[in-house]
């Protein structure tokens, strides 16, 4: 796994049959999920896969930007034309961080975890983040658009990002190839999607549990309306955070963010 950080990723092959069925690589670019938007609406088949070597609106959740010198990392979007159920509406994101999780463990052997909802984390700090967007197409048919960033070749972080973010040169010391890295999250986030459809997504929630690194602590959970705090019980069958609270109302939370862990 390791070699040149810029190894072309228009020549690589994922071994995948779906997600990468076709491939759009850009050296520049707003954003990775504007420019799969803009292709979804225009009926490009399910698991067409964009690259960027650089964003120059990189977004996350909330609106945040997203630091990525050029030419470092992973910055892609892949499009699902799945129709999702509603029960199913939190597992593209959680498919996401699983892969990433499992890919960069079984490529680096760090020890990443899944910070529910949507980041990867080593060593309590953020090493990838994913952001999925629903819209529809020219036809009015929904799509998803799943972005995702992964920390692979930064050296060093600006001050204000140093205590939250890592990457994975950081945290090994090492160059890694970044399209063997995508192949591997590829491959899995095709295994959980194809699972997805049809149904069985009990491997990927039980994986997700295994992952999760905030189950057994006592959490605060932000949402739009207010902040719960309580004991992380685990994730439920449609991706959701199920949460403890001290007054025994047991809550279930499909969006929100964890601001604080114990």
């Amino acid at each position: 796994m390791l070699g040149p950080s810029n190894l072309c990723f228009q020549d690589a092959d994922f071994g995948t049959q779906i997600i990468g069925c076709r491939v759009k690589v850009f050296n520049q670019v707003n954003s990775t999920n504007d420019v799969a938007i803009h292709l979804g609406k225009e009926l490009t088949p399910d698991g067409t896969l964009v690259i960027a070597e650089d964003q120059t609106g990189g977004r996350g959740r909330h609106s945040r930007t997203w630091y990525s010198p050029p030419r470092l990392n992973i910055l892609a979007t892949v499009i699902l034309r799945h129709r999702l159920l509603k029960s199913q509406i939190g597992l593209p994101c959680l498919i996401g961080a699983v892969a990433i999780a499992d890919a960069v463990r079984e490529c680096t052997g760090l020890s990443a975890a899944v910070k529910w909802p949507n980041d990867v984390i080593v060593n309590r700090k953020k090493i990838a983040g994913l952001l999925a967007e629903l819209e529809y197409d020219r036809n009015q048919q929904p799509f998803l658009a799943l972005g995702f960033g992964v920390n692979v070749g930064i050296e060093s972080f600006p001050i204000g990002l140093r205590q939250i973010a890592t990457s994975l040169r950081i945290e090994s010391g090492k160059i890694w190839c970044r399209a063997m890295l995508l192949g591997a999250i590829l491959r899995r986030i095709e295994r959980d999607y194809i699972n997805l459809k049809n149904n069985h997504t009990k491997p990927l929630i039980k994986r997700a549990n295994q992952l999760c690194s905030i189950l057994g602590q006592e959490v605060k959970i932000r949402t739009a309306e207010r902040t719960f705090g309580g004991l992380a019980e685990r994730i439920d069958v449609d991706g959701g955070l199920l949460l403890s609270q001290e007054s025994g109302v047991n809550r279930k939370f499909l969006i929100g963010e964890v601001v604080k862990t114990n």
